[in-house]
């Protein structure tokens, strides 16, 4: 019976995969309606400080329902290792309290103390074709995760992050009428929009980890709390050593982060190290770095250092936080990296080189937001430059910037003010202590006060 639930999971999935040309092709009269939308939530969040309003989780606390054991049952999922970091955290957090909790993830849960009963992030799986590469894993763990649902139902699942199949995952506990929290809301808010009607009717609540994104949820009627970014946890808990920052400060040293993915590197660092090379040539004392936290991207980033002849760059594998703490001028492909080197109060340039004409078709018609830097979507105005384009000249424009930003002491002090407003508005550390709060709230209050 699980099986048969399986098979037609998967081929109701397949058929929703075939038709996202035709949801597209719909949804492109009513971008503007879309863009709309985001942008009069990201202005309502920078009209006020993050955190503030009433209890928008009050409908999501109303689903609680009564335990059938004595002990309170969590199911944690996380897909991939950094979402896995995050539930290992909550688990952590949470195990001074009565209960016990099963998961999907890997070693970090387990040494958390949950029960895993499949290693999904082991597994990590991304893009169309990476699904397809793990199709046998996707439909074991979700046959495991139907088989925990029958038998041994929790009280309440949080998933983390990894909305494709976590979203498959969340159907299911609907149809069985367990509750679901999502922590880490995904990015439905700059491309595809069109999925939050399935989004809404899966989830009974979302945990928001950028102060707009609240806005945007809470608008298409989903209920949405912003609990901070894990970032400013990472900071307080794992600061960069002030001696390792003094010595990067020691030298005027460019940091470049090409982005964590192979073809990402491959897209971004060659076009990042002609502007380097431009700034060495008028600073001859500049120092050009190429860090990154994943030992196995370091042979393709030597190798791309050689092949551009970039002997004066250094590659060094480990901790981002003393790099970018320390560097005079950062430039960093949009993402989690771009927003860490922003939060350490270095000037920082966002670009995102496309790839082929279907990404540069998506970026002109579907991205519903006017800013793709995470610090220009907080403080809903570019306070960082940010550059996406298509071929190389778009380079020209980064190199003026950087141009501008490494010697023009007056642009780097406006920088570093729009820096500190962009800290203010995420407010204070403590993610995983409020999500924490809230499953503690869920599952063991008998009342809303």
């Amino acid at each position: 019976m699980i099986w048969l639930s399986v098979a037609v999971t998967l081929l109701r999935e397949l058929v929703r995969a075939l038709l996202v040309p035709f949801r597209l092709f719909l949804y492109l009269p009513a971008r503007h309606r879309w863009r709309a939308r985001a942008q009069a939530a990201l202005a309502a969040a920078a009209a006020r400080r993050a955190g503030d309003g009433d209890d928008a989780l009050r409908a999501f606390f109303a689903k609680r329902r009564t335990r059938k054991a004595a002990r309170a049952h969590l199911f944690v999922s996380a897909g991939e290792a950094s979402g896995e970091l995050h539930a290992a955290r909550l688990v952590r957090a949470l195990a001074a309290d009565d209960l016990r909790t099963s998961a999907f993830g890997g070693q970090a849960l387990a040494d958390a103390g949950a029960n895993v009963r499949f290693g999904l992030s082991e597994h990590a799986v991304m893009g169309f074709f990476g699904v397809l590469r793990q199709l046998p894993l996707i439909l074991r763990a979700y046959a495991d995760f139907l088989r925990l649902l029958r038998e041994d139902p929790p009280d309440l699942c949080v998933l983390v992050d990894y909305p494709g199949l976590h979203l498959v995952m969340a159907k299911a506990c609907k149809r069985r009428g367990v509750p679901v929290l999502h922590y880490i809301a995904p990015q439905y808010w700059a491309w595809g929009p069109w999925r939050m009607r399935r989004y809404r009717r899966a989830v009974d609540a979302t945990l928001t980890i950028l102060p707009f994104e609240t806005e945007f949820f809470r608008r298409l009627n989903v209920p949405a709390a912003y609990i901070g970014h894990p970032l400013l946890d990472e900071l307080a808990d794992s600061p960069p050593d002030p001696q390792a920052v003094t010595a990067v400060r020691a030298r005027r040293t460019l940091v470049l982060l090409p982005g964590s993915r192979r073809a990402e590197i491959e897209a971004n660092l060659p076009g990042m190290l002609r502007v380097a090379a431009v700034l060495r040539r008028k600073d001859p004392e500049l120092r050009c770095v190429v860090p990154h936290k994943n030992p196995r991207r370091s042979d393709r980033i030597r190798s791309l250092l050689r092949a551009c002849g970039a002997d004066y760059a250094e590659h060094h594998q480990g901790p981002l936080a003393p790099w970018l703490a320390g560097a005079r001028l950062v430039l960093a492909k949009s993402g989690t990296g771009s927003l860490e080197a922003c939060l350490h109060q270095t000037p920082t340039i966002v670009v995102y080189k496309l790839r082929g004409w279907l990404a540069t078709l998506g970026y002109h018609n579907i991205l519903s937001v006017p800013f793709i830097a995470g610090a220009n979507l907080i403080a809903n105005r570019e306070v960082v430059p940010e550059h996406c384009f298509s071929d190389d000249d778009g380079w020209l424009a980064v190199q003026t910037d950087a141009e501008a930003l490494w010697s023009d002491d007056q642009r780097r002090q406006a920088a570093l003010a729009d820096l500190a407003e962009v800290r203010s508005r995420l407010g204070e550390p403590g993610a995983t202590a409020r999500t924490a709060a809230i499953v503690r709230r869920f599952l063991f209050c008998d009342t809303d006060a």
